[in-house]
């Protein structure tokens, strides 16, 4: 019993690690989260996929055994206490039990004898009369006798337990990796269908658990299950088709419910069942259950506008592009690439200088791509922009975040938006203003209402009064900040052409009915074992001189004796009828 309480506290400890741990994610999410020294730690300790690691397997395996061993070897004897008649005692053997009195009380032996049935009986006792012995009249009293059961099912819970966890882990898979049989692939950017063949697994897997991303309108009937620093390709016994997604937010622009409409079908086409898909609840076919992980819109198109920074007075560049495309811009020199695009990004109201509400203290910044942008002998940068602009004392702003690859912050650049949109006034702002010095003017306040003036009768544009200065002054800032700026080109966003796609987490883990079995069994071990203790009473009746009767009695109990040995008392009490001479008790822990 010490070995498995031990083995339980390993396993034990080993689950709260895989819960709090997440489990079987990319090694990126990994690294980004832990960093090299602590993801190569964890990744040594098998950590990242603890449940079916070799040592937490072992352990339970172990655990299996040990409990099984002392099931095997206790339970005929539990059974056979459980169902033994008791009637192989005497006077010397009431005297040996824990608790024990005597009682001399007035009355004959057979009247307190029956009297004694009786009240047991009304107590919850299951009484046996045992032949008398010479003149004493013997009597057996049990209450709870099934409370071995809560031993038996407790243990057997733990061993149903661990059997579904093994049985989960799909073994056999392990041991072809462990064996070199199966090797997974390591090449994340290959799509499906150029994964070699022999890092495909069969639908008949005992256990998987994997992840897809689908767009809307488009079907897959396979999935990735990452395995280490790698993935196989796991596949599915039917196809999925993600016919639809929608998204629902709360005021403050937090997501609220994300719902995939999928429909499963046959390989040969036919319809299985059509059904929503929404977090916490997910849809189970053919023992697969499918599951809402995730949401993005990496299928979008995102219509860009450069400028140049060089040449400010030149037309922006239209360009549409979608997430993990590279394009060439800044006259050639630069490679830019979408690296990601996010819907909603909600910050806290006071980090970009609004002012928190009660009730609203996040804003929804509305949709942000993110970018690199390399050049040759040079660190790449990163760079974010935002769909929508951002309205701050009573001017729009267009937001450009920017940072080096290798450093944490973003530096911000505050655009502000002219009277048609968009930060082409502010661009052919900055194209005027460098004519100008080209022309010998000097910076001075007249100097720059002036050509803000010019520049907008140039372009037909219109600024009243109180917004024209909070704009030529916020130009001024954002020239001001454009000296830090690293890159001689800008790249926002114009427009999206949003189209979704839904990460379904699929998982088969057969075991858990075995699971789900041993947890109800448990709980009533449990239940069993707390509520329901063996009390077992032992009475011998005899006669004594002057009509008198003597009543030797003895008693146990599987727990709480102090109690017992209360309850016991106030019995005798009840038989005596509240005369009670030359009473003894001697109890015995």
């Amino acid at each position: 019993m010490r070995l498995a309480v031990h083995l339980l506290l390993f396993v034990a400890i080993a689950s709260i690690v895989g819960t709090i741990l997440p489990q079987q994610e990319s090694v990126g999410n990994y690294l980004q989260q832990f960093g090299p020294f602590w993801y190569q730690v964890f990744g040594n300790l098998d950590l990242y996929d603890v449940y079916r690691c070799g040592w937490y397997m072992g352990i339970v395996a172990f655990l299996v055994l040990s409990t099984t061993s002392c099931v095997a070897r206790n339970t005929p004897h539990m059974l056979r206490d459980m169902f033994r008649r008791d009637t192989g005692f005497n006077a010397r053997t009431i005297d040996s039990r824990p608790v024990h009195h005597e009682v001399s009380v007035a009355g004959s032996a057979a009247i307190v004898y029956e009297k004694a049935v009786v009240l047991l009986k009304d107590e919850g006792y299951r009484v046996k009369r045992v032949p008398a012995l010479d003149d004493t009249l013997l009597l057996a009293a049990q209450k709870g006798r099934y409370y071995r059961f809560g031993y038996i099912f407790t243990h057997v819970a733990i061993i149903l337990f661990c059997a579904g966890a093994l049985y989960n882990a799909n073994i056999p898979l392990k041991i072809a990796q462990w064996t070199g049989a199966v090797k997974p692939e390591q090449d994340f950017a290959l799509p499906l269908s150029k994964v070699p063949k022999d890092r495909w697994l069969s639908p008949n897997q005992l256990s998987f658990r994997g992840i897809i991303t689908i767009p809307v309108g488009q079907s897959v009937n396979a999935m990735f299950e990452l395995v280490g620093d790698g993935f196989l390709v796991q596949r599915l016994p039917f196809v999925v088709r993600l016919d639809s997604f929608r998204v629902t937010h709360y005021r403050d622009g937090l997501a609220k419910d994300y719902v995939s409409k999928v429909t499963v079908l046959k390989p040969d086409g036919r319809v299985l069942v059509t059904h929503d898909v929404r977090v916490n609840h997910p849809l189970t076919v053919d023992g697969v259950n499918i599951y809402q992980s995730s949401y993005n819109a990496g299928p979008s198109t995102l219509h860009l506008m450069s400028y140049s920074l060089l040449a400010p007075a030149a037309s922006g560049v239209r360009i549409r592009a979608r997430v993990g495309q590279s394009f060439v811009t800044g006259a050639g020199a630069y490679d830019l690439k979408v690296v990601a695009l996010k819907v909603d990004n909600v910050v806290p109201r006071k980090s970009v200088g609004l002012a928190a509400r009660p009730g609203h203290e996040m804003v929804n910044l509305g949709p942000m791509a993110r970018y690199t942008v390399a050049q040759h002998g040079r660190p790449p940068i990163v760079l974010k922009t935002f769909l929508h602009p951002l309205h701050h004392g009573g001017l729009a702003y267009e937001l450009v975040a920017y940072r080096p690859e290798d450093a944490d912050g973003f530096h911000f650049l505050a655009l502000p938006v002219g009277a048609k949109g968009g930060v082409s006034l502010f661009v052919h702002y900055l194209g005027a203003l460098e004519n100008a010095a080209r022309h010998g003017a000097v910076a001075s306040s007249t100097v720059f209402q002036r050509t803000l003036t010019r520049l907008e009768q140039r372009r037909g544009v219109y600024l009243p009064g109180e917004q024209n200065r909070m704009f030529l002054r916020a130009s001024l800032v954002a020239l001001q900040s454009l000296h830090t700026y690293p890159l001689p080109f800008l790249v926002l966003m114009r427009g999206l052409s949003l189209h979704w796609a839904a990460g379904l987490e699929m998982t088969k883990y057969p075991g858990m009915s075995i699971v789900y079995f041993a947890c109800a069994l448990l709980v009533g071990g449990i239940f069993v074992l707390f509520y329901v203790p063996r009390k077992r009473i032992w009475l011998a009746v005899g006669k004594e001189p002057f009509g008198r009767t003597k009543i030797i009695a003895g008693g146990d109990t599987s727990r709480d004796i102090e109690d017992f040995s209360q309850q016991f008392g106030e019995i005798l009490e009840k038989l005596a009828g509240g005369e009670q001479d030359r009473t003894q008790e001697r109890r015995r822990s």
